[in-house]
């Protein structure tokens, strides 16, 4: 049992650490008994889309967004997603995926248009935690019967169309500060959630595994026993959940 995974253009998606993604995911696999197989698609490099499963991208830079939706087979990687095609992506790389990025000095740059979501840079401060160049804080939010908890690093708003968001914001930022989080379009998945999110989250990955599987045609249930850092894992995520609980009191926080 195996699945092919591109890590597309790490050489400039590599904002938060996503590489600890990529290592996570080795493991949760290796855990589950599946053969992960990742290529790495470095910038102006072509995607394999009929031999992948999966596509990862991490975040980036803001400026990079028009680079790297240039550089992109737009026909090729649409196709991959109506078919069926699995991706996950991270934090800003929403730009790329959505449909429009206008930044600050208004200036609009268009996105691959998979995604309906459209993203504009955070211009001062919406909260306190807020300034002209980012925002940060911990994030936490359920999707499926799962609770994830990670950081977020964020200079845009998304703004979701007919997309159907992620997850439900229990603490945190979140797309817009309307208590959404990330967005999803068929298999297409996006988040906020940098930490490494897999790392921190592995059931996550497990899920996501588990429906890149049974899309294959096979049947796999999410164990993650056999998982090193498990335990780890899941001591970790109450510890944040306790030090989130103190938090609640602040003004200008999303939380319920």
């Amino acid at each position: 049992m195996n699945i092919n995974i591109a890590w597309v253009y790490p050489d400039i998606l590599n904002l938060h650490g996503d590489r600890g993604n990529m290592m996570a995911i080795e493991k949760i696999a290796e855990a589950m008994g599946i053969e992960a197989n990742i290529t790495k698609i470095n910038y102006g490099e072509n995607i394999n889309f009929e031999n992948t499963d999966l596509i990862f991208m991490g975040a980036g830079e803001l400026r990079d967004v028009e680079h790297v939706v240039e550089k992109l087979d737009v026909d090729g990687f649409k196709f991959y997603v109506e078919a069926g095609g699995y991706v996950l992506a991270i934090g800003s790389t929403g730009c790329v995926l959505g449909k429009t990025l206008t930044i600050e000095n208004g200036k609009v740059i268009n996105g691959l248009g998979i995604l309906d979501i459209n993203a504009k840079e955070l211009c001062r401060t919406k909260m306190p935690y807020v300034t002209k160049e980012v925002y940060g804080d911990d994030i936490w939010w359920t999707y499926k019967d799962m609770e994830i908890i990670g950081n977020q690093i964020h200079r845009v708003d998304y703004t979701l169309g007919n997309t159907e968001p992620l997850g439900e914001v229990l603490y945190g930022y979140g797309n817009d500060l309307g208590g959404n989080e990330g967005a999803r379009y068929k298999n297409v998945i996006l988040t906020n959630t940098v930490g490494p999110l897999l790392a921190a989250n592995p059931w996550f990955g497990a899920d996501l595994l588990c429906e890149i599987i049974k899309a294959k045609g096979e049947e796999l249930s999410a164990d993650l026993e056999k998982l090193e850092f498990l335990e780890y894992a899941k001591e970790s995520i109450e510890l944040r959940k306790k030090f989130i609980k103190d938090k609640f009191k602040l003004p200008g926080i999303i939380h319920k």
